[in-house]
């Protein structure tokens, strides 16, 4: 959709016409991209430890290798101290919406609420901790 857009604004700008992407649009895709990522894993994590709690179906030694994967990706893409976080996020929260869970920023000596993903990403950006 994008390169249909940039096609048609160069067809009418000429090939000297430069497009660029605001910093917000950036910020907002980033944004959009973490929540999906750290919903999707969490999403995946959950049901294979509902399946292990509910039915003794264990996928450990076959899901290992790709948590593994995944968790060297989110370290490379988000900086350890907020990788750190998002595992914290994924492997022990259960359920957000009953339970209080909060991040203390010990720097700032402020504790946040959250609830979602996207509190999640508001938090780290605002703690300063996203690379």
């Amino acid at each position: 959709m994008e390169d249909k857009i940039k096609k048609r604004l160069k067809a009418i700008g000429g090939d000297n016409l430069r497009i660029k992407e605001s910093s917000k649009s950036v910020q907002k895709k980033h944004k959009t991209n973490f929540v999906k990522i750290i919903t999707q894993f969490k999403d995946v994590f959950m049901k294979s430890n509902k399946l292990h709690e509910e039915y003794g179906i264990s996928l450990v030694q076959y899901e290992d290798q790709y948590y593994k994967i995944i968790e060297r990706l989110i370290f490379e893409l988000y900086g350890e101290m907020a990788a750190e976080i998002i595992m914290w996020w994924i492997y022990e929260v259960f359920d957000p919406k009953k339970e209080d869970y909060y991040i203390l920023d010990e720097s700032k000596k402020e504790k946040y609420a959250i609830k979602s993903a996207a509190q999640l990403y508001n938090i780290l950006k605002k703690m300063n901790v996203l690379k």
